[in-house]
């Protein structure tokens, strides 16, 4: 049976959310805020509880935010009996928070042999989406899996405010979380980058790329959206609602 831990990232103050945002400057990172019935981040918690695999679940947020964040999980989340859930400060940056959070799960032994990392801002994850993320954690065909979407848009690369190539979208498809991969293989090339302070990657997937990993595709969910402006906390809610309706009915 495969021990499998989760990292949910949220450690960022949300800086392009807060420029965007209309109440200014009380403006709440975008994780803390609320979205139907709960904050942002909970929402992303409660979808990876469900999936009642996880042995652990560690959760970055700002240093400052600790308290606040402990008193939102005793406000929003219901224990569970079978996943620990630990709160740790995130680092300055993405990269060094997952960084953080992949020594964090040491703390439990045996090592896990996969390992999941979401963004806490991506906070709408459906079932069927979520059936398939469960597939890819117990396939261990690739070190590493992510979810991808197609881009319907026109790419041109940009130099100096001039179009200088249109890229082929056929071929380029935009990555989400949660990314799944071998614990010992993700642990392991964290350590290198961070001796090499220089390497700076926006997903973690990337490390794998990068050190010759390969890296598995399956398809992600268009809904998945990490809220990075206030006006998508408007489709983010309107997805919420219709799940929480549909659940309902069932009940």
């Amino acid at each position: 049976m495969l021990t499998m831990d989760a990292i949910l990232l949220g450690g960022g103050t949300g800086s392009r959310f807060a420029s965007s945002a209309s109440a200014k400057p009380e403006t709440q990172p975008k994780q803390f805020q609320m979205l139907g019935n709960a904050p942002v981040f909970v929402h992303a918690l409660r979808s990876l509880i469900a999936l009642d695999c996880f042995r652990q679940i560690i959760l970055t947020t700002p240093k400052a935010s600790i308290g606040q964040t402990e008193e939102l999980l005793d406000t929003y989340v219901v224990p569970s009996k079978s996943t620990v859930i630990r709160v740790i400060a995130g680092g300055e940056t993405r990269q060094e928070s997952s960084f953080l959070a992949l020594e964090a799960v040491e703390a439990l032994n045996p090592i896990p042999d996969r390992v999941l990392i979401h963004d806490a801002c991506r906070p709408y994850l459906s079932a069927p989406f979520m059936e398939r993320v469960r597939a890819c954690l117990l396939d261990r065909a690739y070190g590493a899996w992510v979810p991808v979407v197609p881009v319907v848009e026109t790419l041109k690369r940009i130099e100096q405010e001039r179009v200088v190539e249109t890229l082929d979208r056929q071929v380029i498809h935009r990555v989400q979380t949660p990314q799944i991969f071998e614990y010992t293989v993700i642990r392991e090339l964290s350590d290198k980058v961070r001796q090499n302070p220089e390497l700076q990657f926006t997903d973690d997937a990337s490390l794998c790329e990068y050190y010759g990993i390969p890296v598995g595709a399956f398809e992600g969910d268009l809904r998945n959206i990490k809220l990075t402006y206030e006006f998508e906390l408007a489709a983010l809610k309107q997805f919420i609602q219709l799940r929480e309706s549909a659940e309902a009915e069932r009940q």
